[in-house]
């Protein structure tokens, strides 16, 4: 017994390791009576084998302790829980080879041992325990080795007509040749009854074949290596809990990395994100089948590929998987519980979870990857069929775009913000070109700086898009100068997987982790990677998901569409709270082609200071203090609702309490007036782009800048706009508003809102333009000024005391959505 006391006290604790000593203070400890049960763990942690092993082990413990057996682990990591001394009744700190695992069995005399739930280090000593008469709990070691075998699990497939990639077991050098030849390179080579994708290589050539089985044949081996045509399609997986009868599908989960990249070192999505409704349910169909036909007791993972339209099974483990602990906590279904309970007998129809593929959450999930290469510099970062990762995050969103950001950005990904300079450099091999091509299109899209080797320079260039031509990291220090001046945020680099530069690239990689620059060698990732640029994602409009307290189900809200002057917003009641993050809602809902389209969202809720209180927020999710347009609409909504009968109304804003008279036609609100407050002024002159403004920076409760100009038409304000938001003289942004004189009671305007871009109205950007034109003379104050925009006219009456604004006030349509 470890001696948790140090010799101060008698130690109690349960915590067991063996020695040659004559006395055993195991036997001697008093036992309980009830029936004892062995769970294997997954020993050290390492690459391939880790912590989500060990949440498997764990709550499998929790579980049989509350069904009323005595649990016993064996596992020799000092640095997880299962390995605490008060999770299982008795602990043996032990390696799991063959002797020492039978040395704790013939001290504990189990009615079982659990070897599902330790990964391929506990599957390993299957065949061994069934030799010994030891029962094994859940899948049998027959169905494992069916399974695990190459010969007999094509047999299974062939019975249903299942598909896989051919391949072949092979022993020796020739027979490797021989067979690479004749499935056709690129070929897949792995050892059976691997973890992690150990010794796992793509082969492309024959040499290379050769090279790999020199090595592999050098250390011997027991079990034959697998040879398998690779095809480069989409990969997925399964995680299927059967009780022999019935199967429980969780969930599905979509890697964004083709096959030819580790599960454990691709992004994996849930649900999946590009996955039809007919291979949705072809895989649903094929996984229950294989599970039942392999007498699976518990958890089996099932690895599938689509590639040419086709479904095709890569390989089964009857065993828990790292994607275990993620899928349990998006949907809810306590996966590690039922597969123990279904291993003693248990039916999953009698479990409350039901049968067969499992309801989607109302949530995204991802699984991102991390690496340590910046610990670890000297290693291949390359990614292939090896497994690198050393840890994993998990993103949770409403949309996979959102989850995908958060799931990067815990990774260690620095998503650069609009306004931002952002660079990248593109180095792939000539086999990649055709997806350099779409992946260059995309970046350049979202204005990011485009830098790229010889080759690649040049197919790129070919489309005309502007690139800039850099030498090799052999050749000069140039990429090295770039990341060290800063102009590069990323580098994507696939060159070294299939030719001699891979010297450097990991010293250019060893630069780069030094620098805090993310090197992408799948263009996959770095696909994925442009689509959360251009999502719009941030830290401040993601929504803050507490994991224990997720939404079962969809919850409908109701909206209204509502305008003035075609600056349009999604209004929605919020007086129960239930919106927590509109700043997430704003970036998928104010989609004008996959939303409802929109300006920006506004929330209406309670208010302890007034009738009501309006929250704005723009299309990117940024809230406004304060906004013109939208407040007046509040005071329709309430009016048009019932919930205020008075042509008089007040309004809680983040910029003060204001007042709204109502006008009536026909009983509905048709204009509404609002006291904006008092406006400051202040004239400052610009540099922008090159060119000097002589501005007048107004505060209307939001920021503003005011430039009068002529030819307000010919205005590129898609261009001009972002760079007056972002000017470093407004560290908040600011809106700017673009306007011509006309006469001193009328202007025309065009407006660039911070957080939307170009709108074609803004209610506080009218009453700015109206008091800067006061204060330089152009307008006179006390009088009603008429400011024309794109979308209609809104009317300014300024004054040194306030600025009041009317204008029109229209719902557009009512709706719901899912949240």
């Amino acid at each position: 017994m470890v001696d948790t006391c140090a010799a101060e006290f008698a130690a109690e604790t349960p915590y067991f390791y063996s020695c040659t000593d004559q006395a055993c203070e195991s036997r001697s400890l008093k036992r309980s009576g009830r029936p004892v049960v062995i769970v294997l763990g997954s020993g050290p942690i390492r690459i391939g084998q880790g912590i989500e092993f060990d949440y498997s082990s764990v709550h499998c413990v929790w579980t049989l302790r509350r069904i009323g057996y005595d649990v016993v682990i064996i596992n020799n990591n000092p640095e997880t829980v299962s390995t605490d001394y008060d999770t299982a009744d008795r602990l043996y700190f032990e390696p799991l080879t063959l002797e020492d695992v039978m040395n704790v069995i013939r001290v504990e005399k189990p009615i079982g041992v659990v070897v599902a739930f330790g990964g391929q280090t506990a599957i390993k000593l299957t065949g061994f325990l069934h030799d010994q008469g030891i029962r094994i709990l859940g899948t049998s070691a027959e169905s494992i080795d069916i399974a695990e075998d190459r010969e007999r699990f094509d047999a299974l497939l062939e019975r249903f007509g299942i598909r896989r990639p051919r391949g072949m077991a092979v022993r020796t050098m020739e027979e490797a040749v021989a067979a690479a030849e004749d499935l056709g390179y690129p070929v897949l080579l792995r050892p059976s009854y691997v973890i992690g994708g150990q010794n796992m290589t793509i082969s492309r050539s024959e040499e290379h074949t050769r090279r790999y089985m020199e090595t592999i044949l050098s250390g011997g081996i027991e079990n034959p290596v697998l040879v398998d045509k690779y095809m480069p399609g989409v990969e997925l997986e399964v995680d299927v809990i059967s009780d022999g009868v019935d199967v429980l599908i969780p969930g599905v989960m979509e890697h964004i990395e083709r096959a030819g990249v580790h599960s454990g070192d691709s992004i994996a999505v849930y649900p999946p994100y590009n996955l039809s409704d007919r291979f949705l349910h072809k895989i649903a169909d094929v996984s229950e089948k294989l599970a039942l036909a392999l007498g699976t007791q518990g958890l089996v993972n099932i690895q599938y590929l689509i590639y040419e339209n086709e479904l095709y099974v890569i390989e089964v483990n009857p065993r828990a998987s790292r994607t275990v602990p993620y899928i349990s906590k998006v949907t809810g279904v306590p996966m590690v519980d039922l597969a123990s309970r279904v291993m003693l007998g248990a039916r999953l129809a009698d479990l409350g979870y039901g049968t067969g593929l499992y309801r989607t959450p109302p949530y995204c999930a991802v699984k991102v990857p991390v690496f340590s290469f910046e610990k670890l510099n000297d290693a291949n970062s390359i990614l292939g069929p090896e497994m690198k990762s050393t840890g994993e995050v998990l993103g949770i969103g409403k949309t996979t775009a959102e989850a995908l950001y958060k799931g990067l950005t815990a990774a260690g990904f620095k998503v650069p913000g609009k306004g931002k300079k952002a660079g990248v450099l593109l180095s792939v091999e000539e086999n990649d070109y055709q997806e350099v091509l779409s992946l260059a299109k995309q970046f350049y899209d979202l204005g990011i700086a485009l830098y790229a080797t010889g080759g690649t320079a040049e197919a790129i260039a070919s489309l005309g898009i502007p690139v800039t031509a850099v030498a090799n990291a052999s050749e000069s220090d140039a990429i090295i100068r770039l990341m060290e001046s800063g102009a590069l945020n990323y580098v994507i680099y696939t060159g070294a997987v299939k030719d001699a530069t891979m010297g450097d690239f990991i010293a250019l990689h060893r630069r780069a982790m030094q620098l805090g620059i993310p090197c992408l060698t799948s263009p996959d990732t770095a696909s994925a990677l442009a689509q959360i640029i251009a999502s719009g994602f941030n830290l401040d409009n993601t929504e803050l998901v507490d994991i224990n307290a997720m939404r079962p189900w969809q919850q409908t809200v109701h909206f209204a569409k509502m305008h003035s002057c075609g600056n349009d917003y999604i209004f929605i009641e919020n007086f129960d709270g239930a919106i927590t993050c509109p700043e997430s809602l704003c970036v998928s809902l104010c989609d004008r082609h996959y939303g409802i389209g929109a300006d920006g969202i506004v929330l209406i809720e309670r208010s302890g200071v007034a009738d009501a209180k309006m929250r704005s927020y723009n299309r990117d999710g940024s809230e406004g203090r304060m906004a013109g347009n939208n407040i007046r609409c509040v005071g329709k909504y309430l009016y048009d609702k019932g919930y205020i009968r008075s042509e008089y109304v007040s309004i809680e804003t983040a910029s003060g309490v204001h007042a709204l008279r109502l006008y009536l036609r026909d009983g509905k609100v048709s204009s509404v007036s609002v006291d904006m407050g008092r406006a400051r002024c202040e004239e400052r002159s610009l540099t922008v782009d090159g060119q000097d403004y002589a501005a007048v920076c107004v505060d209307v409760g939001n920021p503003h800048c005011v430039l009068f100009c002529d030819g307000i038409d010919a205005l590129d304000l898609a261009a001009i706009g972002p760079k007056f938001e972002y000017h470093e003289a407004f560290p908040m942004r600011t809106n700017t508003e673009f306007v011509r004189v006309v006469n001193p009671t009328t202007l025309r305007m065009r407006t660039w809102e911070r957080g939307s871009g170009e709108t074609l109205a803004c209610g506080t950007g009218a009453c700015a333009a109206v008091a800067a034109a006061v204060a330089r003379g152009e307008c006179p104050a006390g009088k009603d000024v008429t400011v024309k925009l794109l979308g209609g006219d809104l009317t300014v009456n300024c004054t040194e005391e306030k600025i009041v604004l009317t204008g029109s006030a229209v719902l557009v349509f009512e709706g719901t959505f899912a949240y």
